[in-house]
């Protein structure tokens, strides 16, 4: 037996090993759509994956939504220490952030400059007219009696004047003030009063929200600890109805569904690459010693 004899029966076997795993492998993705003869699908194709897509989607589905990610995993999750400061971060963050403009900013940012200009135009208009109906309503003549007279006494003290000055004669000059105070602000009113009323409003409307939530009473510092419990009671209270309407195995099986087969490949490959790559090379070994293995059985 030559040397060439020797050695071409064990590289032959693993040419033979090699070329026949890589095609197996292949196979698992391709071809990745039908080859036909006439009206006839050649056997094997489309690749294994491609045909069974839809069946290896619900199969995935079912191992992660039934064993790898249960409901009880995403619940542990959801009330695990990392994910709620992350939430409750988030949120006191965005109240923050709002909390640093104005009520004006926020209504021009949202609803347009012009919004804000019409509804703080009303506002204003409304107000005037409040300010305006409780000026009618009060009894303008005894507020003139009880805060004139004696203002009016304090400063006539001790001048012939005084003698003439008594209550009486302030009661009778009240009512017709009084009277000539509410004509006026009928009429008037929402011209004397709007500079005042849009000045005021005006700083108010442009003051940033933080500023004046002190006034209201409201402990910013605190407010991170109010989310977390709002947080941590939402979970504990609705957690269960969340999770009967999140269907993980139906969600999995979707998405590798709905996933091109050159992602999928793509995907599988970035995982099992090397693991691959180690069958056809055993498929190579395996060819090489057999091809030893038959020539020392012919030697024999």
């Amino acid at each position: 037996m030559t040397v060439v004899n020797v050695v071409a029966g064990p590289l032959i076997g693993s040419v033979i090993g090699y070329f026949t795993n890589y095609i197996a492998v292949k196979m698992l993705f391709r071809p990745i759509n039908p080859v036909k003869i006439g009206n006839r699908t050649l056997p094997f194709t489309p690749g294994m994956i491609p045909k069974r897509k839809s069946d290896l989607a619900k199969a995935l589905g079912k191992a992660v939504g039934e064993n790898l990610f249960t409901r009880e995993d995403v619940k542990g999750l959801l009330q695990s220490e990392p994910i709620e400061q992350k939430v409750v971060n988030g949120i006191a963050t965005q109240i923050e952030d709002i909390l640093k403009q104005s009520v004006a900013g926020l209504i021009t940012e949202y609803a347009g400059e012009d919004i804000y200009e019409e509804k703080k135009q009303m506002l204003e208009d409304m107000l005037c007219e409040k300010i305006t109906e409780e000026i009618l309503k009060m009894d303008l003549a005894k507020l003139i009696i009880e805060g004139g007279a004696s203002a009016v006494k304090e400063k006539l003290q001790g001048s012939m004047l005084a003698m003439f000055i008594s209550d009486d004669l302030i009661a009778s000059m009240a009512e017709p003030i009084a009277d000539q105070i509410k004509d006026y602000m009928a009429e008037h009113g929402d011209i004397v009063l709007w500079p005042s009323v849009d000045r005021q409003m005006t700083e108010l409307m442009e003051t940033p929200l933080a500023e004046e939530v002190p006034m209201l009473g409201l402990d910013l510092t605190g407010m991170r600890r109010k989310i977390r419990q709002v947080y941590e009671t939402l979970i504990e209270q609705n957690i269960d109805g969340l999770l009967e309407d999140f269907d993980i195995a139906g969600t999995v099986s979707k998405k590798v569904d709905e996933m091109d087969v050159l992602e999928l490949e793509t995907l599988v490959l970035s995982v099992m690459k090397k693991e691959l790559d180690g069958i056809v090379n055993l498929g190579a070994l395996i060819g090489f010693l057999l091809g030893l293995l038959n020539i020392l059985i012919a030697a024999l």
